[in-house]
């Protein structure tokens, strides 16, 4: 992992690592909102990293996850079995997961500077 990578990696919150990930031109927000992780985010790409990341993340992905489930009006369960269908390993779930949370955040993100230029 370079030092860049981790310099983002290692923000307090997703939305604070995604705006370093930006500001460092590593990738764009707009990108990860509109084609996900699995079209490949430097520093997000092998499931040391993955893990590594939910480990620094692990209560805002859950509370990203418990949000999207009470949007959609589910329990935690079906929205973690809806990310994550087949999850044979611990590193499965949390690599899941935390595209997941990545995903979610960059759309929000998105969304609010759709909003923005839009009142303009």
């Amino acid at each position: 992992m370079t030092k860049d990578i981790q310099e983002w990696f290692l923000m307090p919150s997703i939305k604070e690592c995604l705006a370093e990930y930006e500001k460092q031109e590593l990738g764009l927000i707009s990108d990860i909102a509109k084609h996900g992780c699995s079209g490949g985010v430097s520093g997000l790409t092998y499931y040391n990293e993955t893990t590594s990341f939910y480990d620094q993340h692990e209560t805002e992905i859950w509370s990203i996850l418990t949000d999207a489930a009470d949007a959609a009006g589910i329990r935690n369960g079906l929205m973690l079995f809806n990310i994550c269908k087949n999850p044979f390993s611990l590193t499965t779930l949390k690599n899941d997961m935390v595209w997941f949370a990545v995903e979610a955040t960059a759309q929000a993100l998105e969304d609010a500077r759709e909003g923005s230029v839009a009142r303009c």
